[in-house]
């Protein structure tokens, strides 16, 4: 959301005509984002018009894409991508992937300099801090370089404030993800001698609490606080809206060091992708049995 923003904003300032689309789910911060109402949800039945230049910003993974993947492999003749993970597989004409960059968002500081942009646009600067932070956890995780301390303080100096920002986007969630998350940790179950925690969310779940698939963000890194767990993975169904998409999610995260798991290997052996200490995947077919699939995966038997 943060890189789309960004992009949008830049290219309006150099007057071109923009059509932002983003795929939903988008959490209530991110739309409270000065800027954000630019943004159109893709849904269903949703066509592109004409275009000179189609650009797919963060992901390069036709099974991220979700809903807009048929309008984007229509147009892959004039389309670029410009991202961070190198498991992407959209033959796009053009491509920017930097695996070293801590966000895309911090990819497109660099860009927008070469296209003489100003940074110096609460519509600009705001959504790439806000994609930086979200993508280092806030400058925790090991991505996190000096690059991007640099980053983000000329970013701060352009006029993002970011306690602000923290309070817009960290601070307002709902009470159906606390609800939610007291499911999570109930579910929780420490296998591999407290090396690795699997988490589990059913359909019912979400159900009953009122909560939805927004709702999830985070969840798996909670379970990194303790001192033995390596790798964490969270199994969740949220209910699709329409029906249109019922695979279950798994999100991946592991800590780094000696014997750290390589989590985006893990989800490409699922159809997904992503970063060694952060990846996902969807899969198709009963909850229980993606449990069983993932823990297999990782040398484990399934968590009573």
């Amino acid at each position: 959301m943060g890189a789309v923003m960004a992009m949008t904003a830049a290219l309006v300032q150099l007057d071109h005509e923009v059509m932002p689309w983003i795929v939903p789910p988008v959490s209530d911060g991110l739309r409270s984002l000065h800027g954000a109402e630019r943004v159109c949800e893709f849904k269903g039945g949703t066509t592109f018009g004409e275009m000179d230049l189609l650009i797919v910003l963060d992901t390069g993974a036709l099974s991220q894409l979700g809903a807009v993947g048929d309008q984007v492999r229509a147009h892959l003749h004039h389309a670029m991508v410009i991202d961070h993970h190198l498991s992407g597989d959209l033959d796009a004409k053009w491509q920017y992937i930097d695996p070293q960059a801590s966000a895309c968002c911090e990819i497109l500081v660099s860009l927008l300099d070469a296209m003489g942009v100003s940074l110096d646009d609460r519509l600009i600067c705001e959504p790439l801090f806000a994609g930086i932070a979200a993508d280092t956890g806030w400058f925790r995780f090991s991505n996190t370089s000096s690059q991007t301390h640099e980053v983000a303080a000329r970013l701060q100096r352009a006029g993002v404030d970011h306690a602000a920002l923290y309070a817009k986007l960290q601070q307002t969630e709902r009470p159906q993800k606390l609800a939610l998350m007291v499911r999570a940790l109930v579910s929780l179950k420490l296998l591999a001698a407290g090396g690795v925690a699997v988490m589990v969310l059913r359909p019912q779940d979400f159900v009953e609490t009122g909560a939805d698939v927004r709702d999830i963000e985070q969840f798996v890194d909670i379970p990194q606080m303790v001192a033995t767990v390596q790798t964490v993975v969270l199994v969740s169904q949220p209910p699709s809206p329409d029906s249109s998409d019922e695979r279950v999610r798994v999100s991946l995260r592991s800590k780094p060091g000696p014997n750290a798991v390589n989590v985006a290997e893990l989800a490409r052996r699922f159809g997904g992708g992503g970063h060694a200490r952060a990846a996902g995947a969807k899969i198709s077919g009963p909850i229980e049995q993606v449990v069983e699939q993932v823990t297999a995966n990782l040398g484990l038997q399934t968590p009573g």
